[in-house]
């Protein structure tokens, strides 16, 4: 294979209107670009925190077929909103926000959830604006991990470090500012595929990738029957990415592999 398997992209029939853009010509710095799916509590203040970073542009929210006042509230901070009428998944709402933002020197890719703590992304920007990487990875600190059993962060970490040769503590971290060119040269996976597809592209490519130590908080996945289900979609997810793009044999052992690092 001589490069990444693309993925298909977001149907048609799942782009919606745009509520909000901002005015003017296409940017040429940075945009924030904020997948949200029912995140009425918290897109607001991820939104204010954003627009306070030195180099962020606009923030361009994706409503990902919310059925709250997610729009609204992003809106209300500041935020253009681009809505999508049903739910696509998170690698739909990058997609779909990629799209639309014109063609920015730098994207920044956050949570939704992540609050005030949002303004710590300004340490994502450095290495990209500089020219050190082409996508730098925010790591959350201790307390701010996943609470869950780590099952499909290991295997994550397993299959980049497999396929690439790099060695990431936080393979699934949604925190990531990537060089514009380089994003719009590959297709995001679908759904919670996104991260590792990002990985495993532009490793394939070529481009260094940095992790960022950063103060993010966010509402870390527990261990209760809604953490559970969270984390199987995310982990089939992530196999359909990763077997798209390094086939099937390697994917299988690299899952092998992590399970057998548990022991």
């Amino acid at each position: 294979c001589n490069g990444p398997l693309r993925e298909p992209a977001l149907r048609r029939r799942a782009v919606a209107r745009v509520i909000a853009t901002p005015s003017g010509p296409p940017p040429t710095g940075t945009v924030a670009i904020v997948p949200a799916y029912n995140r009425h509590d918290t897109v607001a203040a991820t939104v204010r925190a954003i627009r306070a970073i030195d180099g962020v542009d606009s923030v361009l929210v994706v409503d990902d077929g919310s059925t709250d006042a997610t729009a609204s509230q992003a809106q209300s901070a500041g935020a253009s909103v681009e809505r999508i009428e049903r739910n696509v998944g998170k690698g739909g709402a990058v997609a779909r926000g990629i799209e639309v933002s014109g063609a920015p020197q730098c994207y920044l890719l956050l949570d939704a959830d992540l609050g005030e703590s949002a303004r710590h992304a300004t340490a994502l920007l450095e290495p990209v604006v500089s020219g050190t990487a082409a996508m730098s990875v925010g790591t959350f600190p201790e307390s701010g991990r996943s609470r869950g059993f780590g099952l499909v962060k290991r295997a994550a970490a397993t299959i980049v470090e497999r396929a690439t040769g790099l060695e990431m503590t936080e393979p699934l971290s949604g925190q990531r500012a990537i060089a514009g060119s380089v994003l719009r040269s590959v297709e995001p996976a679908p759904r919670f595929g996104l991260e590792i597809g990002l990985t495993l592209d532009i490793a394939a490519r070529g481009h260094h990738i940095v992790e960022v130590s950063a103060e993010f908080e966010h509402r870390p996945t527990g261990r209760d029957l809604a953490g559970v289900m969270h984390r199987m979609r995310q982990g089939r997810d992530l196999v359909g990415a990763a077997w798209r793009r390094i086939g099937w044999r390697r994917t299988i052992s690299s899952l092998v592999r992590s399970i057998w690092r548990r022991r």
